[in-house]
C-alpha cells in the first residue's frame, strides 16, 4: 500500500534530519533512540536516502551535462560553414568545439601511460624482507664516500677486472 503524502513528508524530514546529525558526528546509535527505531531501521533509511540523493545528483549532473552539450554544438553550427569553405580560424574554433564536447561527454580515448625503468626499460620490481630494507637503506648512506661503490647491492664489472689485470687504470 502507497504511503501517504504526510507519512512521505515525515520519512522525508525525518531523513534531513539524520543527515544534519551524522554530519555532525552523532551517532546512529543516538539518532535511532531519538526516533524511537532501532538502529537497523535507521541505517537502511539512511542507505535508501544516500542512494536517492545519489541518484538525484546523477541526474543533475545529466541535465548540466545536456545542457552545455546544447550550448556547444550550437557555437559549432555556427562555425561549420566557414569551417567547410576553408577557413582557418573558424577550422580552429570547431575543432575546439569537438574536442570539448568529446572531453564534456566521454569520448575522447583513454591516455595510456607507462612507467619504465632505467633508459625506457622493464621497471624492475621485487620484495625485500625487513633486514634487506635495512641492508640498502645502511648501504645507500655510503654513497657520501670517496668510494660510492654500494657493496652490499653492486657487482664487480668484469672489465674493471680486465683493466686492472693489463695494468690499465
Amino acid at each position: 500500500m502507497p504511503h501517504s503524502k504526510a507519512e512521505m513528508a515525515q520519512v522525508a524530514e525525518r531523513r534531513r534530519e539524520m543527515f544534519r546529525r551524522r554530519r555532525a558526528g552523532e551517532s546512529m546509535e543516538s539518532i535511532a533512540a531519538s526516533f524511537g527505531v532501532s538502529r537497523g531501521t535507521l541505517a537502511k533509511d539512511f542507505t535508501r536516502a544516500y542512494r536517492s540523493y545519489l541518484e538525484e545528483e546523477k541526474t543533475e549532473a545529466d541535465v548540466w551535462r545536456r545542457f552545455q552539450t546544447d550550448r556547444y554544438e550550437a557555437l559549432l553550427a555556427a562555425v561549420w560553414p566557414d569551417a567547410l569553405a576553408g577557413d582557418v580560424r573558424a577550422n580552429e574554433q570547431a575543432s575546439k568545439l569537438i574536442d570539448k564536447l568529446c572531453r564534456l561527454n566521454g569520448l575522447d580515448q583513454p591516455v595510456r601511460a607507462e612507467i619504465t625503468g632505467a633508459d625506457g626499460g622493464p621497471l624492475a620490481l621485487s620484495s625485500a624482507s625487513p633486514d634487506e630494507l635495512m641492508t640498502l637503506i645502511s648501504a645507500s648512506s655510503r654513497l657520501d664516500h670517496d668510494n660510492p661503490t654500494n657493496t652490499a647491492t653492486s657487482t664487480p664489472d668484469e672489465d674493471d677486472d680486465e683493466q686492472e689485470e693489463d695494468g690499465e687504470e
